[in-house]
Parts: structure tokens; C-alpha cells; sequence
């Protein structure tokens, strides 16, 4: 008995451990789901946005930038996080409504064994019952020397005077006899149908329990999936409801900084169309077609000219330059002849240098180069386009090495690209 049990559950060992073997193969092969984003490509993926966003809005603190990348992120990531719990929880549910109809069958099979070995065993006393009556039989046979009793009531009912009625009860015994003998070979023949039925249902019972083994992996494998799926996406809610109020916290504030530096643009330009109107800027023109020299050449551009929704404040905000990716102490370049109208610190725009060149098509065109390390021109000097006027830095409202350049046409802030051959 014991070493039939022991070689049933070594195959069952060898199934879980092959199952065992599949999921975890399955597992690490797996793509990666959309809530569990690499977290080294997400680190470079927002450290890239962080940098975006200090292009596009200058005077954004990295601390903030990186609030708002990782909020973006997480908004970004949670769409797929969420199909990932869906399909996690659908998966989920397959396994427990497997699971159960596998207990339900497995069930079934048990308690068919149950009612089969009870019929064999009741059978079994039926046909020990109709064994000791043939026996019976053939013990009165041989104590009477060969003859049975039936024989002997029919020698007797010749010497009887109703010769009749012993025949009937001959003939009855003898037909008693015979379906005594009858019913144990039926009883025999339905014990083993019987038992060959109960080892059918015995390995429909093993193939079940297998079965049952897998299906638990299979169920807690989904249950760990549907968990993590879960756990991502409460991360990336507790994430964007994180940077929200971060963001919600520094609006005010952000809002009013913005303001600030809305005003200190508008004196500023206040200031260049004063200065033109009181120096006679109209008697001066640029030269040649009217066009503007690249004032970094061989720099990139890092951020247009032009409107964008601030990440903080959430209003509307105008970057008022085209912003070029110059290393801080490189020289910036006059992008025409002109006079010098200031040179000093500006506030938000730190160490600031302001041209006007005259009129062109009628306009009163000016050139802006903000955030300098070292401005190279004093106020009223004249310079020639391509004259050194300043080392490029990050000072004032800034986060990085760059030359913020502006052109201002009769004092309004327009795109510089236009302006620039």
C-alpha cells in the first residue's frame, strides 16, 4: 500500500516541478508590462523631459522640471497600467473558475470511488454468501456418497405414495440450486465490471489531482501578477497625485514670479523705445538688405521663439527669444552694426546687453543677448556686426549655459529667426 502511494506521488512531483519549471521560464522571458517600465530608461526619459522643460521656460527650478516630467510620466504610464491590471484581474478570474471546476470534478470522481468501493465490497459479501451455498451443495454430495439430497428425494418418492408431490420438490430444489449458482457469476461478473470501473475513476482521480497542482501555480502565479499589476498602478496614481500637489502648491507663487518678469519685459522694452525715440534711431538703418547675423553661429538652437503654457503657473507665457545652446564663456556676436543702449544686470535676464540698429523697412529693430557671464561693451559704444559683445554664461533666471537672444521690432518682441540670414 505504501509503496503505491509513493510511486503515485513522485509522478505528481515531477508535474509540479515541470510546471514549476515552465511558469518561471514563462516569467523571465515575459516582456516587461507597460506598468513596469524600465527604470533606468524611465530615469533618462525624464531626466530628458526635466531638460526640455528648462529650455522651454526659463527660470524653472530642476526641482519643479522634474515634478512635472514625472507627473507627465506617470500620466503617460498609467493607460497601459491599467489594461495591465484588467488583463491581470481576467486572468485571475480564468484561473479561480478553473480552479473550481476542477474541485467540483474532482469531487465528483471521489465520491463515485466511494459509492463503487462500497458496491464491490457489498458484492463482495453477496458472493461469499452464494459460494457457501454451492459449497453447501457439494458437501451434502459428497456425504451421501456422490448422491445429493435432491436424488435421494427422488429415489425415495418411487417408495412414496404421493410420488407427485415429491417430484415438484425435487424439481424445486434442484431449480433453487441452480439459480443460486446463476447469481454468483452474475455477482462475480458485475464485481469486476465494478472494479475495472473503479480503476477508471481512480486514474481519473490521479489525472484530476495532476491537473489540480497545475492550475494552483497557475493561480498563484496570477494572483502574484494581479497584485504587482495593482501595486504598479497605485504607485503611478500615488506618483501624479504626488506632483499634483507639488505643482498646486508653487502655483501661486509661480504665477506671481511670472508676472514679475512679464513686467520687467515690458519696462525693458519700454526702455529700448524711449531710447530710440530720444537718440534719433530713425537716421540710422541696418546695413546691406536689412538682414541679421547668427549672433552663435555654429550652436544649436535649444528653444524657439513663441507662446507655451506654462507647467507650473498653467498659464500662457511668451518665451520672448530664440534660445541657442552656447557653453558658458564662448563669445557672443553683434548681429549688426549698432549702438550699444545698455550693459549691466537685468534682473530675471542677468547680465544683459541691449543694440539698436536703426530702422529697417520702416522699424526700429534692437537686439537683446541675456544671461551672460561677462558683458564686453559699455552703453553708447558703437559696435560692428560680428563684434564680440559679451561671454556667454547662465546668470540671472537661468539653469544652464545659453544665449538667450532677442530682436525687437518698434519695441515688440518678435521671432528672431525671421530676421536672422
Amino acid at each position: 500500500m505504501i509503496g503505491s502511494v509513493t510511486q503515485s506521488i513522485i509522478p505528481l512531483r515531477r508535474r509540479i516541478v515541470a510546471v514549476a519549471a515552465v511558469l518561471l521560464a514563462f516569467v523571465m522571458l515575459a516582456p516587461a508590462s507597460p506598468g513596469a517600465a524600465n527604470p533606468a530608461d524611465e530615469k533618462d526619459s525624464v531626466d530628458e523631459r526635466v531638460d526640455e522643460l528648462q529650455r522651454e521656460h526659463e527660470g524653472l527650478s530642476e526641482e519643479l522640471a522634474r515634478v512635472v516630467a514625472e507627473m507627465e510620466d506617470a500620466e503617460a504610464q498609467m493607460p497601459d497600467a491599467e489594461d495591465a491590471v484588467d488583463e491581470a484581474t481576467d486572468e485571475l478570474e480564468e484561473a479561480q473558475r478553473k480552479d473550481d471546476e476542477l474541485a467540483a470534478r474532482l469531487t465528483s470522481a471521489q465520491n463515485a470511488e466511494d459509492e463503487l468501493r462500497e458496491e464491490i465490497e457489498s458484492g463482495t459479501d453477496r458472493i461469499e454468501e452464494s459460494e457457501e451455498s454451492v459449497v453447501g451443495v457439494a458437501r451434502k454430495a459428497y456425504q451421501n456418497s456422490g448422491v445429493t439430497s435432491d436424488l435421494a428425494m427422488l429415489l425415495q418418492m418411487t417408495e412414496s405414495d404421493n410420488g407427485l408431490d415429491g417430484l415438484t420438490r425435487v424439481d424445486s430444489a434442484v431449480r433453487t440450486q441452480q439459480r443460486t449458482i446463476t447469481r454468483l457469476g452474475e455477482r462475480r461478473a458485475e464485481n469486476i465490471n465494478n472494479q475495472d470501473r473503479l480503476d477508471a475513476v481512480s486514474e481519473e482521480i490521479s489525472d484530476l489531482k495532476d491537473e489540480a497542482a497545475e492550475v494552483v501555480l497557475e493561480k498563484e502565479a496570477a494572483e502574484r501578477a494581479a497584485t504587482d499589476a495593482k501595486d504598479a498602478l497605485d504607485s503611478l496614481i500615488s506618483q501624479k497625485d504626488s506632483a499634483a500637489r507639488t505643482i498646486e502648491e508653487n502655483q501661486a507663487e509661480t504665477a506671481e514670479e511670472l508676472e514679475r518678469q512679464k513686467e520687467e519685459q515690458e519696462r525693458l522694452a519700454d526702455e529700448i523705445r524711449e531710447w530710440q525715440e530720444d537718440n534719433g534711431d530713425g537716421n540710422r538703418s541696418l546695413p546691406g538688405d536689412g538682414f541679421l547675423k547668427n549672433p552663435a553661429p555654429d550652436h544649436p538652437i535649444t528653444s524657439p521663439f513663441g507662446w507655451r503654457m506654462h507647467p507650473i503657473a498653467g498659464v500662457r507665457r511668451l518665451h520672448s527669444g530664440t534660445d541657442f545652446g552656447t557653453p558658458c564663456g564662448v563669445d557672443v556676436f553683434a548681429a549688426a552694426d549698432g549702438v550699444v543702449v545698455s550693459s549691466g544686470s537685468a534682473g530675471g535676464y542677468g547680465n544683459r546687453v541691449v543694440i539698436s540698429h536703426g530702422e529697417s523697412d520702416g522699424s526700429s529693430i534692437a537686439t537683446t543677448y541675456n544671461h551672460n557671464t561677462r558683458n564686453l561693451v559699455s552703453p553708447g559704444q558703437s559696435v560692428s556686426q560680428g563684434d564680440a559683445v559679451a561671454k556667454a554664461g547662465t546668470t540671472g533666471s537661468s539653469t544652464g549655459c545659453h544665449l538667450h537672444f532677442e530682436v525687437m521690432q518698434d519695441g515688440e518682441y518678435v521671432d528672431p529667426m525671421d530676421w536672422i540670414s
